[in-house]
C-alpha cells in the first residue's frame, strides 16, 4: 500500500499533505486511513497545537479516486462502498479533534476531499481555491459533501451547488463563511501556519473545551445524518447513470446520458 499522506512538523502547526499528483491528489479508500492515523500522531505532539491540511501541487484534491472506483465497481460492488464509511469516520474524527483543524486550500477540492475541508474548522484558501461537489456530473450522490455543505452553509446553497455539480466561487464561500482568508497562491500555508501561531497564545485546554462545546453535540446529529446520505450515496454507485458517467470521466469525454 503506498502513503498519500505526508507529515511535518513545524511548531506550533503541524502538517499533513495529500501526495498523491500522479492521480490529482485523488483519495482511495486507504488514504482515508493514512488521513486518519496523521491526525492521531499529531494529536500526540504537545508542541503542536493545529493541524494545517493541505495539498500537493495546484490542487488540493480530486476526491475519490474514481478510476479505482471504477476498477472495484467491476470486481465487487460491496466492497467499493468502503471508501464512503472510511470517509464518513475521518469527518467525526475531524470534528471531534482536539486541536484546531486548518484547511489550507492549495487549489480546488472536489467531491469527498470538500467533505474533508468542510470539516476543518478553518479554511485559508486562494483565488484558484473551489469547492465543488461534481458528482451529479458523473452520475453519482455527493452524500458526505452535502451533509457538510448544508451543515456550514446552509439548504440554500447546499442546494444549488449540489444539483448542479458548479463550483462555489470563492467570493461566495467568503461571504457565506465557509473560506476565512484568501491570499496568494503561494501564501496559503504561511496564512495557515500565522493562523496556527495565534492559536499557539491561547488556552490549550479552552480550546479544546471551546471546541467540545461548537461541534460534538452537532457531530451527534451529523453521524446519522452522514450514515443515511451514505447508503444513498452507495446506492447511486450501483445505478446505470454511475457506469456512464465514471466510464465517461475516465475516457475524458462528456457523458451521454440515457
Amino acid at each position: 500500500m503506498q502513503s498519500i499522506v505526508d507529515v511535518r512538523k513545524n511548531v506550533p502547526s503541524g502538517t499533513i499533505v495529500i501526495n498523491n499528483p500522479e492521480r490529482a491528489n485523488a483519495i482511495p479508500a486507504f488514504g482515508y486511513i493514512q488521513l486518519r492515523q496523521a491526525l492521531e500522531d499529531l494529536h500526540q505532539e504537545k508542541s503542536v497545537r493545529a493541524i494545517i491540511l493541505t495539498g500537493t501541487g495546484s490542487l488540493f484534491s480530486s476526491g475519490t479516486d474514481l478510476k479505482q472506483l471504477h476498477a472495484e465497481l467491476q470486481r465487487d460492488k460491496i466492497a467499493s462502498h468502503q471508501d464512503i464509511s472510511l470517509l464518513n469516520e475521518l469527518i467525526l474524527v475531524m470534528l471531534r479533534f482536539p486541536k484546531p483543524i486548518i484547511a489550507a486550500l492549495n487549489g480546488p477540492a472536489l467531491g469527498s476531499a470538500a467533505a474533508i475541508a468542510l470539516a476543518a474548522d478553518f479554511i485559508i484558501a486562494t483565488k484558484q481555491s473551489t469547492l465543488q461537489l461534481p458528482e451529479v456530473r458523473r452520475g453519482l450522490a455527493s452524500g458526505s459533501a452535502i451533509t457538510m455543505l448544508n451543515f456550514r452553509a446552509g439548504a440554500a446553497i447546499a442546494t444549488r451547488f449540489s444539483i448542479t455539480g458548479q463550483p462555489i466561487p470563492v467570493d461566495m464561500a467568503v461571504e457565506s463563511g465557509l473560506i476565512h482568508d484568501v491570499v496568494a497562491d503561494d501564501l496559503v500555508w504561511a496564512r495557515a501556519h500565522q493562523l496556527a501561531v495565534e492559536i499557539a497564545d491561547t488556552s490549550a485546554q479552552s480550546v479544546q473545551m471551546t471546541k467540545h462545546l461548537l461541534n460534538d453535540s452537532l457531530a451527534d446529529q451529523l453521524e446519522t445524518q452522514l450514515q443515511v446520505n451514505g447508503a444513498m450515496t452507495a446506492a447511486a454507485r450501483s445505478t446505470s447513470h454511475a457506469g456512464l458517467g465514471i466510464d465517461a470521466f475516465i475516457k475524458k469525454q462528456p457523458p451521454e446520458w440515457d
